[in-house]
């Protein structure tokens, strides 16, 4: 009796967990946290290529999605849209992108400031937003991201004092400030390879001994060839079916966990009348 009774426990756990997994990314209303997150990104840009075309805010999850790469979990680590002449803001949803541990955004037209909140993405390793059109300051919350190795701000509009946070990140490999309008004093950094050249109010010639270290190398990444890249070819009804399907398993769990524990109580009944 206590080795179904283990047993019964056993199938009612795995039930919670698969529950737990299906319903986690979702909110209240049923809708994945990491789809809205990128539908606003979405929503403040203009894509003048339809490369966010298959972008749609009824989907279960963004993984079939252009642009958007995905771990075997179906978490969204990969966000990669360089030289496709979007232009418009980068959205703050961003930092509702948990997961992320790439945002390749380079030599496109974005404007405005880069969201503070990117400072939530503690998994992020490498972020470039370089040839773009950004402006304002650089959030100081980068500063707090442990994993960043490869920072590219490189060719935009960024002004005011140099960020003093990134001197304390010692895990950085590679930091490109260079050909912006930031001011003020240049800290001294961790990482050997870094360019602050082409600020004129830091370098004013080019040749000060503070503006670059070491030669800094092309970086060249395609999203779409991660290993971890989820193929984009399912359609959107197939999605709509996951979902029905993922609701009415979960269901069937919950009916056949309690039908286990009612056959086991009523044997347990009839034996102890025998």
């Amino acid at each position: 009796m206590a080795m179904r009774r283990r047993e019964g426990g056993l199938y009612f756990l795995a039930c919670l967990w698969f529950l737990t997994t299906v319903n986690g990314l979702l909110t209240p209303k049923g809708v994945n946290y990491e789809v809205q997150a990128l539908m606003g990104i979405k929503a403040s840009l203009y894509d003048p290529h339809g490369v966010l075309e298959n972008w749609d805010g009824d989907a279960v999850d963004p993984c079939s999605w252009t642009m958007v790469t995905c771990s075997s979990e179906s978490l969204v680590i990969g966000l990669g849209t360089p030289s496709q002449n979007l232009s418009g803001t980068l959205s703050p949803t961003i930092g509702n992108l948990t997961n992320l541990q790439t945002v390749l955004l380079q030599s496109n037209n974005i404007t405005g400031p880069i969201p503070a909140e990117i400072g939530r993405l503690s998994k992020l390793h490498t972020i470039d937003l370089s040839n773009n059109f950004f402006t304002g300051k650089i959030p100081s919350t980068l500063g707090h991201l442990r994993n960043l190795e490869y920072i590219r701000l490189n060719n935009n509009s960024l002004s005011g004092e140099f960020p003093m946070s990134l001197a304390n990140m010692t895990q950085l490999v590679l930091l490109d400030l260079s050909f912006n309008n930031l001011s003020g004093p240049v800290p001294r950094f961790p990482t050997k390879t870094f360019s602050v050249a082409g600020n004129p109010l830091i370098c004013p010639t080019g040749s000060e001994p503070e503006c670059h270290g070491t030669t800094l190398m092309p970086m060249s990444m395609n999203l779409n060839n991660t290993p971890t890249a989820l193929p984009s070819d399912r359609p959107k009804s197939h999605q709509i079916a996951l979902a029905f399907g993922s609701s009415v398993g979960s269901v069937s769990l919950i009916i056949l966990v309690f039908g286990l524990f009612s056959v086991v109580e009523t044997k347990e009944q009839s034996t102890d009348i025998f």
